[in-house]
């Protein structure tokens, strides 16, 4: 089994720590790696984007549901893996609906190549 610690850039976001407990869940990664980008780029969002598309592309690896169903898979993602606010050091809630609506649409407009690289090959007719 893959070590999705090591996978997400876990160790290098969180290099500065004595320790690291890789045994942590998913979500904890995922929350931990959303508050230290956030904090990292917080007028751009830009690595928020990237890393909210990294975990997205290895969803549609992962789930169940009918990939090709693209908006199923999306709602998935939102309810089972996405973070969708958190709150920075001021006390503030940062929510991060707008950029996984610019994600999703960018993903949606290019169904097509998506796919292809999904599947690693040529799809005639998606």
């Amino acid at each position: 089994m893959v070590n999705r610690a090591i996978d997400y850039g876990f160790n290098w976001a969180f290099y500065k720590q004595d320790a690291i407990n890789f045994d942590v869940n998913n979500e904890n990664i995922i929350f931990r790696q959303i508050q230290y980008f956030y904090e990292k780029d917080k007028n751009k969002k830009g690595y928020i984007k990237a890393l909210y598309l990294h975990h997205l592309l290895d969803f549609f690896k992962e789930t169940h549901v009918n990939i090709y169903d693209i908006n199923l898979v999306f709602e998935k993602f939102r309810q089972n893996k996405a973070i969708l606010e958190i709150t920075d050091a001021e006390g503030n809630k940062i929510n991060f609906q707008e950029e996984l609506k610019d994600i999703f649409k960018l993903l949606n407009e290019n169904k097509k190549e998506l796919y292809e690289d999904l599947k690693g090959e040529y799809l005639a007719d998606v």
